[in-house]
């Protein structure tokens, strides 16, 4: 678990407060559930024990979430002050990490030598990676 994050999301119900918490490892749910929030409220339920179909879910679904101690990756992304985390700033810079792994592989195994992340080359293989990315995405809707 290399980049991860705690979330809790306290509500209360039926004059019982519930303060469900989970430490969610952020790389698995960006390859497994490509960013859906909605799956990550639902793990923290799951690993609470509030049942998937249960009047609890519904009220800790329109609950506020908060964030605590964030590691790898996720530290930037972090307002401490507000328990508040940048899920949107976070997805971006994760997908460009992984795709300059993939373009660093690839320029290595071709040409010998590393790539520059500065240079042009690496904008155009850049450009190329997001382009399959897009038509991968659009022929998996049809």
């Amino acid at each position: 678990m290399k980049n991860s994050i705690v979330i809790k999301i306290p509500f209360g119900f039926k004059g019982e407060l519930y303060e469900p918490k989970s430490r969610i490892d952020l790389d698995l749910w960006m390859r497994r559930e490509q960013g859906d929030f909605d799956k990550l409220i639902r793990q923290v339920a799951y690993e609470n024990g509030i049942g998937s179909y249960s009047y609890e879910l519904e009220v800790m679904e329109s609950s506020e979430a908060f964030y605590e101690s964030p590691t790898g990756l996720a530290k930037p992304f972090w307002n401490e002050e507000a328990e508040h985390f940048d899920f949107e700033g976070f997805m971006q810079h994760w997908q460009e990490m992984q795709a300059q792994a993939v373009l660093k592989d690839i320029h290595q195994a071709i040409f010998g030598e590393p790539l520059d992340v500065d240079s042009a080359t690496y904008q155009a293989m850049l450009k190329a990676y997001w382009a399959g990315q897009k038509a991968r995405t659009t022929n998996n809707l049809l």
